[in-house]
């Protein structure tokens, strides 16, 4: 081993070196401090990338931090001798180093590269060679203007003379000649004149005011034009890349087909196919002009229809729908080479949707028809609920452009309304009420057949629910019952791991005033039936173990705990087994609520009445293991155990839809009231205060000798409520029901005073505020019970989401927006996952999509008792397997019943399609006359010619 080698071992090795640990930042701290010998050790060893490129805020690789910057010769001559790539374009940048080092005026830099044979020197930064790049630096020159600009004329004679193409146009159609001649730089045309490799073409490039080099050359030195005149006699001008890119910024499709015909012909097109400008490949540049034979001519000869180039990674698909081209797009989808994957994390669809806000139509432009190849021709297959960096769908784009066509063709093609982007917003806080409830009235179709028939079906479609992993109907499905036997269980497991909350949209319908109604819709309505018949057996269960609970603490508590004395053995023996039962339903409790929480903690904490329970588990437990507790401790955790324990199953009780009206209505009015009496309980702390004052008990001087025995007997019987002010606000709450109990109040003391306050009292509080409250109360009854069937659909969504945020987790939501104040990792916290836990049966029971329903729709027959088909795949159909291939782990009871739907679900169907059919019929109707319309205004022009031609002698 060398000493140097050595030397670098050790010092790579230590990590306080001089520079820090990371070789890489050693090596560009040596580069930055001119430390040449350890910039060479760290090449030598072989231990750093040379073509890393360094984080902000240099975003360059070690070559173009050297050529921009002065005094780095030897550093880019060692980076050279070591091959680092010359020509690479920087991403952030989009320059080479050639570009770096014109930009930063490093002539030295520059020589150093143009002696590297590798360079290209015609490669372009924004659209700008090298050469040009240098011209059009001088005239931003200000200070020490003289000695840079004799810097870039050098640097523009050593290019020159490298071979730099000086007729390499911009993207504005700016040559070298006209940037110099324009500037009125003499020496820069001259050597311009007199080293360029070819003859300087002065009329070919125009600029957007339609003046070519020529104008200029003529304005600033005359004399120079018989020179290039004289250059370019006799010589046939040539058709080059240039000349075709300024035929595309000029639009001029018949001079580039010409010239690109003439090309094809000679067979030396190929390479034109694969150029660029810097900025544009020649097919991305026609198909954002729009110019519809180039992108034919360019495809017909081959051109690559993906091809992209460093200044615009966009395809030349995602242009044409971005600026709403429908014949190129077309063009594209015939190819079959084209891609349809998404461009920069955006589909196609969401490209078109978000191209839709420019709002300008013309034979060429067309986002309707766009939107409709994409989502029809049967070759392209994009992704219609694919999300970009926001999360966002193209049903976001759509929605937010209030566009109602679009959103309806979208939610028609399985655009799903759930999706959240990151932002926690799905497309249906966006989306009107009425188109909404157009697309869910489409949901609803027939077989065709007449109602009164047998066989009449009603068709019910729930895909918009359906999130993306099941957006392809029946693929995911299929697979499971297409393949053998063998393969069978991986793919259910497949299948299981897409299981998702589906009731998530409509959870975010109860929250919207606009959007509620729509709940009583029968898509809706029977979407909610199916998913409560396979959650129900789960309430059920838990509306059972919490009543055998109850039932075992309430017995407990009053047959044996705090009861001293004998019991007969009858007793002793249900005091054994109720308190045995209330052990083992506790800890169940504590199994369940322990659960919850580390499934979705802060939505747990949410939630009021598991803070409710948290406490009847401390109370009860307390109960039931320390029996020694003092008879007072006793009779208080008895009496908070018992409410605890009743309010539970009452809310419990409350959540069956039927009885959700009573437990909205608790709710509803106990809020209220709360907030009514949060403002006026000061009235009332006034007035318990001021009784205190006026009726409390003044001891004096001969009230402190002894006291007559009769008289201190007759007062312990004359309770006094006002004797602390606590007693007072107590008295003063009871008698804001109306109880005065006035005979037991002293006015003699202060007659005027007190009566006066008292009769105030009694008309401000017991008569003026109890009767408010209760007009509230009467007024919020009524709300709740005028839409009753709206609170009941509520309440089941509320109650179907918590279960499937239990058993499923929350995988596309946030908690609410009360809770974002908590850090982003504290909001998504969760300590297991429930497909963690044995409890993946449950979650596959409470799930329609995709096992219960394959096709995402359900058939029900209104003429045989409303029952209810699920419509199977086509390979299932077709193999003839029974349900249980679908529906795979129910039991016998569940395969043989028949499931029906309600009766008003059906009815309202029954109205909607009635409703849509007579409005058809209405439309053919006016169709009809308008079409007898035109037959007469057609009859009564044709008369007129006639009565004409007769009135002509």
């Amino acid at each position: 081993m060398t000493k140097d080698s050595y030397e670098m071992n050790n010092r790579l090795s230590r990590g306080g070196s001089l520079f820090g640990g990371d070789p890489q930042v050693q090596l560009r701290t040596a580069l930055r401090s001119n430390d040449y010998g350890t910039f060479k050790k760290l090449v030598s060893y072989g231990a750093v990338d040379l073509e890393y490129v360094y984080p902000y805020p240099d975003y360059k690789t070690c070559l173009e931090i050297a050529v921009s910057e002065p005094n780095k010769i030897e550093f880019i001559k060692l980076l050279l001798q070591h091959e680092v790539q010359v020509n690479k374009i920087n991403e952030t940048h989009g320059g080479a180093p050639i570009h770096f080092a014109v930009e930063n005026g490093n002539a030295e830099a520059l020589a150093v590269l143009l002696e590297d044979d590798r360079i290209d020197l015609d490669t372009r930064w924004k659209g700008n060679t090298a050469l040009l790049m240098a011209i059009k630096q001088i005239q931003d020159l200000d200070e020490d203007r003289e000695h840079d600009l004799d810097i870039y004329e050098d640097m523009v004679e050593k290019l020159l003379k490298a071979g730099c193409n000086a007729n390499s146009p911009d993207l504005r159609g700016i040559t070298p000649v006209y940037s110099a001649a324009k500037q009125g730089l003499e020496r820069v045309v001259t050597l311009i004149l007199d080293y360029s490799k070819d003859p300087i073409d002065l009329d070919t490039y125009k600029d957007i005011k339609g003046k070519t080099a020529r104008y200029y050359l003529k304005e600033a030195f005359p004399h120079l034009l018989p020179k290039f005149d004289s250059a370019i006699e006799n010589i046939e001008p040539s058709i080059d890349k240039d000349l075709l890119f300024s035929y595309l910024l000029r639009h001029e499709e018949d001079n580039f087909i010409r010239d690109f015909t003439k090309l094809s012909r000679k067979n030396e097109h190929r390479p034109m196919l694969a150029a660029d400008n810097g900025m544009n490949t020649m097919l991305q540049l026609a198909v954002d002009k729009g110019l519809e034979k180039v992108v034919q001519t360019l495809l017909n000869a081959g051109a690559d229809v993906n091809a992209t180039c460093s200044g615009n990674n966009r395809r030349p698909i995602a242009i044409a729908c971005h600026n709403g081209y429908h014949k190129i797009l077309k063009m594209f989808i015939d190819s079959e080479s084209s891609l349809f994957d998404p461009v920069n994390s955006e589909s196609l669809v969401q490209i078109t949707v978000k191209g839709m806000r420019k709002a300008v139509e013309s034979p060429k432009i067309n986002f309707k028809a766009c939107l409709n190849l994409l989502l029809k021709h049967p070759k392209v297959n994009v992704d219609i609920n694919h999300q970009d960096m926001k999360d966002n769908t193209a049903l976001h784009y759509a929605a937010r452009n209030g566009d109602s066509e679009t959103v309806l063709d979208l939610l028609r093609n399985g655009a799903c309304v759930g999706l959240n982007n990151a932002f926690d917003e799905p497309p249906l806080a966006d989306i009107n009420a009425k188109t909404l409830e157009t697309y869910l009235d489409e949901c609803i179709t027939t077989n065709s057949e007449r109602p009164s028939d047998e066989n009449y079906e009603i068709h019910m479609k729930y895909s918009f629910l359906v999130y993306p992993n099941n957006s392809l109907e029946n693929e995911l499905c299929q697979m499971p019952l297409m393949e053998n036997s063998n393969n069978n269980n991986n793919s259910i497991r497949k299948c299981d791991a897409i299981l998702a909350p589906e009731t998530e949209a409509l959870l975010y319908m109860t929250r919207n005033e606009e959007l509620r109604p729509l709940l009583k819709h029968p898509v809706i309505t029977s979407f909610l039936y199916l998913k409560w018949q396979r959650i129900s057996c789960l309430f059920y269960a838990n509306i059972t173990f919490y009543s055998l609970l109850w039932l075992c603490l309430i017995l407990y508590i009053i047959l044996g705990y705090g009861v001293e004395g004998q019991k007969n053995k009858s007793v002793e023996a249900l005091n054994v087994l109720t308190h045995v039962g209330a052990v083992i339903g506790l800890i169940l409790l504590i199994m369940r609520e322990l659960f919850q929480l580390l499934v979705s903690p802060t939505r747990y904490l949410q939630s009021i009445e598991n803070w409710m329970e948290i406490a009847l588990i401390f109370v009860t437990a307390w109960i039931l293991g320390y029996d020694a507790a003092e008879e007072s401790t006793k009779q208080q955790l008895s009496a908070v155990a018992i409410l605890l324990s009743s309010a539970e199953l009452v809310l419990l009780i409350g959540q069956f839809p039927t009885l959700s009206t009573n437990i909205v209505m608790l709710r509803t009015v106990s809020w209220n009231f709360f907030k009514f009496l949060l403002w006026y309980c000061i009235l009332i702390i006034a007035f318990a205060l001021s009784f205190y004052t006026l009726f409390r008990k003044v001891i004096s001087e001969q009230d402190q000798k002894a006291p007559n025995l009769n008289e201190a007997a007759s007062e312990d019987e004359d309770e006094d409520f006002f004797e602390d002010p606590g007693s007072s606000l107590f008295k003063t709450i009871v008698m804001l029901t109306g109880e005065f109990d006035a005979g037991s109040i002293k006015f003699s003391t202060f007659p005027v005073t007190s009566h006066l306050i008292f009769t105030v009292f009694v008309f401000m509080v017991p008569i003026v505020l109890f009767n408010l409250l209760n007009g509230l109360a009467v007024s919020d009854t009524q709300e709740i019970r005028a839409d009753a069937e709206l609170v009941g659909h509520i309440s089941r969504v509320k109650l179907i989401s918590y279960f499937e945020s239990v058993l499923i987790g929350k995988a596309y939501t946030k908690p609410r927006k009360c809770w974002s104040w908590l850090p982003s990792y504290l909001q998504n916290l969760h300590f297991v996952k429930p497909q963690m836990l044995c409890i993946k049966p449950f979650a596959r029971r409470i799930c329609l999509f995709p096992h219960f329903l394959p096709k995402f729709r359900i058939i029900v027959m209104p003429n045989q008792n409303n029952r209810i088909e699920i419509p199977k795949p086509e390979p299932l159909m077709k193999a003839g397997d029974d349900y249980e291939d679908i529906e795979g782990g129910q039991c016998c009871f569940e395969r043989c019943q028949s499931l029906r739907l309600e009766r008003r679900i059906v009815k309202n169907a029954k109205f909607i399609i009635s409703r849509r059919t007579h409005i058809s019929e209405f439309d053919e109707i006016k169709s009809r006359l308008s079409t007898y319309e035109n037959k007469i205004n057609g009859l009564e022009v044709a008369l007129k010619k006639i009565l004409t031609r007769m009135d002509i002698p």
